[in-house]
């Protein structure tokens, strides 16, 4: 497995059981061709088990193009209810990829699987 692969098969297992967590980090990694998933936002833990953290995502974000950071947002606001995010301003001028991804994410999280 590619260091790609054995990151997000990390975050999926932290993730797993929890449809938010699960759809968050399904869109930071799928979302934008997978460019979310390298980012600092994605940490060990003392075990050094990987985690996706959305206080680190809010403050080290200022380097993302702007798409980049409306995905990230939504990500972060699955992941943690501190992090509410307008939808309707997040998703405005995401690309048509970018938008299904979000889409998937979302349904993911309300259990719907798409």
């Amino acid at each position: 497995m590619s260091v790609d692969g054995d990151r997000l098969g990390a975050l999926r297992a932290w993730a797993r059981g929890d449809l938010a967590l699960e759809a968050a980090v399904e869109l930071i990694a799928t979302a934008l061709d997978g460019r979310l998933l390298t980012g600092p936002w994605v940490r060990p833990d003392e075990a050094g088990r990987l985690w996706f953290d959305p206080a680190v995502a809010e403050a080290e974000q200022g380097h993302l193009s702007g798409g980049e950071r409306r995905v990230l947002a939504i990500a972060m606001s699955l992941a943690s209810s501190e992090h509410p995010v307008d939808l309707g301003d997040a998703i405005a001028g995401l690309d048509p990829d970018a938008l299904d991804t979000v889409l998937d994410a979302l349904a993911l999280a309300g259990g719907q699987g798409r």
